[in-house]
């Protein structure tokens, strides 16, 4: 057995996460065929079902777990059609100009320079140097991290805004976003920080953590009656700007199960030319229910700061 997580390249610009038994864990892809890099098939270390949802029919743009702005001065880097999300100036995509990995003591570090680039024209509004490290995680039991630390600079003043909430009420979206797989509506719960339950508790609301588990395909797990389990809780970075951010939360009653960090629901945000601004988020990816206990403490021992009450 593997001490801890080790890096299996794969075809193309594709590379996966493998656990200490030699399970998959997840896939990496930071080819342009997408509007952003994403990270697919992610599984919990328990069983190998598949958390996620890669361009499901409904939101064609939804890529398991990634990142990506609404608006940069206008231009659409979320949706990759022009005739959807209130498009206003045409259309943009992050694209990977560097990739590098790095195994290092059971843990896996993937950086990535990207270049924020309109479509129509190229210009490059955002230039950003990502690092995505990966582990067991110290805490939780079973469960395994996934550690964005990102950081953006300007090339000139530019915003960063979403569609308005609550003025419109699907507005807000930006940020980094899972898409959980459809089988998970079954039994699923979203939790947050300070005891809320419920999308509706949790929806448009600063937290200092949120989760979203439910039941899971494909697990293999022995008895048919205990089916599996699994879920991704998003732990923003409390010394960060802006933190505690709102919470995006969707469940079956919107048509799927989706969970994101939304820095910008509550208002825009202006990066003056060369500005830095930077943003970490430890995803946890969980074998089972979430325990708020547990994902306090999770988060006291990665940031150093108490979970307030």
């Amino acid at each position: 057995m593997r001490a801890g997580l080790t890096w299996e390249p794969g075809p193309g610009e594709t590379g996966a996460l493998v656990g200490p038994s030699g399970q998959p864990l997840a896939t990496f892809h930071w080819g342009s065929r997408a509007n952003h890099p994403y990270v697919d098939d992610l599984r919990p270390l328990a069983h190998r079902g598949v958390l996620t949802a890669h361009a499901p029919h409904d939101h064609r743009w939804h890529h398991g777990l990634w990142w990506s702005w609404k608006f940069v001065d206008d231009v659409l880097f979320w949706e990759d059609h022009p005739g959807y999300g209130g498009n206003r100036t045409g259309l943009g995509r992050s694209l990977v100009r560097e990739h590098a990995v790095h195994e290092d003591d059971g843990r896996v570090r993937v950086t990535e320079r990207l270049d924020w680039v309109v479509d129509a024209t190229g210009e490059v509004l955002l230039s950003e140097q990502r690092v995505v490290t990966a582990g067991l995680d110290p805490v939780l039991p079973g469960a395994w991290v996934l550690d964005w630390d990102q950081r953006w600079r300007a090339t000139r003043e530019v915003v960063l805004s979403t569609t308005p909430w609550p003025q419109t009420s699907w507005g807000g979206y930006a940020g980094l976003s899972y898409r959980a797989a459809r089988a998970m509506v079954g039994e699923e719960e979203v939790l947050a920080s300070g005891d809320r339950r419920g999308a509706a508790a949790v929806h448009g609301e600063r937290a200092a953590w949120a989760a979203y588990t439910g039941l899971v395909d494909g697990a293999e797990v022995d008895e048919p009656a205990v089916p599996g389990r699994g879920g991704v809780a998003l732990l923003p970075h409390p010394d960060d700007e802006g933190t505690p951010h709102p919470v995006y939360a969707a469940t079956a009653t919107d048509g799927f199960g989706f969970l994101a960090t939304a820095p910008l629901m509550h208002g825009d945000r202006t990066l003056a030319a060369d500005e830095d601004l930077r943003l970490r988020t430890r995803v946890v990816v969980l074998p089972g229910r979430a325990d708020p206990d547990v994902l306090d403490a999770a988060l006291t021992a990665w940031s150093g700061r108490a979970v307030p009450a």
